[in-house]
């Protein structure tokens, strides 16, 4: 970058304009690997994070061995941003996947307590969840096919119970409800246990054919042990949705899809007719 310098002046140089410049390096960019994939940056000294920023990305080069420069700008488009920052700051929120074998929006709403720190689902991955062994799933980006999550805003992605203390129930109404807000597709990941499951499918089936006004399915998190993870997804398919400050979620949808999550691959468990719902949260 300054031709005719010796490379620990480079070095020196190009460490003090990328503080003034860009600030601190995001803890999702590995200096050591960047070094290590690019020779000529090495050698020239030139602060590794300001070459990715200035010149490394528009030339395709990987920030890490899990960041895919490449697979995140065909996600995001061209940015004000790099895609380290971009990620770190709007990305993850936004569903983008930072590399084929992980998707950002699948590990948030399996594990509630990355959902709730707010920690970077990427980062929390790389220094926590592979630890610990905590299965990933693949991007879905520019896969032909369908995906439970694929479309779906962070916002319309709840996650139940929230905590260990958090009981919370799921009303079915045959009356409709007025519900103000349209969304295509709103998710609910449960972690229930198997007869949990095996209640709510037999309370959806019930009231799917019975002439009940109404069916509540409560589940009490201190009543047993349950899972880490999400085990069940109802997917509410054209729904409008309305939620009263702290107050319950009321939503109406054409149909129902619930996902059995507990096989490696998940797969859909019912279908079931539309109608009104009520969730409830209770402490």
């Amino acid at each position: 970058m300054t031709p005719g310098l010796p490379a620990g002046a480079v070095r020196l140089l190009s460490l003090a304009a990328r503080r003034v410049l860009i600030g601190r390096v995001p803890k999702l960019f590995d200096a050591d690997y960047y070094l290590r994939a690019n020779r000529d940056v090495a050698r020239s000294g030139v602060d590794p994070f300001l070459h990715y920023v200035l010149r490394g990305a528009e030339q395709g080069r990987n920030p890490a061995a899990d960041f895919d420069t490449r697979f995140y700008r065909s996600q995001s488009g061209q940015t004000r941003l790099d895609p380290v920052r971009h990620y770190t700051r709007m990305g993850a929120r936004k569903g983008f996947d930072p590399n084929p074998g992980f998707n950002t929006l699948w590990y948030t709403s399996q594990y509630v307590d990355v959902a709730g720190s707010g920690s970077n689902p990427l980062l929390h991955y790389r220094t926590h969840g592979r630890q610990e062994g905590r299965p990933v799933s693949r991007s879905t980006f520019g896969s032909p096919q369908p995906h439970m999550l694929e479309g779906v805003p962070s916002h319309h992605i709840l996650n139940l119970p929230e905590d260990e203390r958090t009981r919370f129930a799921l009303v079915l109404h045959r009356e409709a409800a007025a519900c103000p807000d349209p969304a295509r597709r709103l998710c609910l990941f449960m972690r229930l246990t198997d007869p949990e499951i095996a209640g709510l499918l037999d309370g959806f089936e019930v009231f799917e054919f019975g002439r009940l006004k109404q069916l509540t399915v409560a589940i009490d998190p201190l009543s047993a042990a349950h899972p880490q993870r999400a085990t069940l997804l109802a997917a509410f398919e054209h729904c409008y949705y309305g939620e009263e400050r702290a107050g319950p979620l009321v939503l109406r949808c054409a149909e129902v899809r619930l996902w059995d999550l507990r096989p490696h691959k998940p797969r859909i468990a019912a279908v079931f007719p539309g109608g009104t719902f009520t969730v409830r949260r209770r402490a």
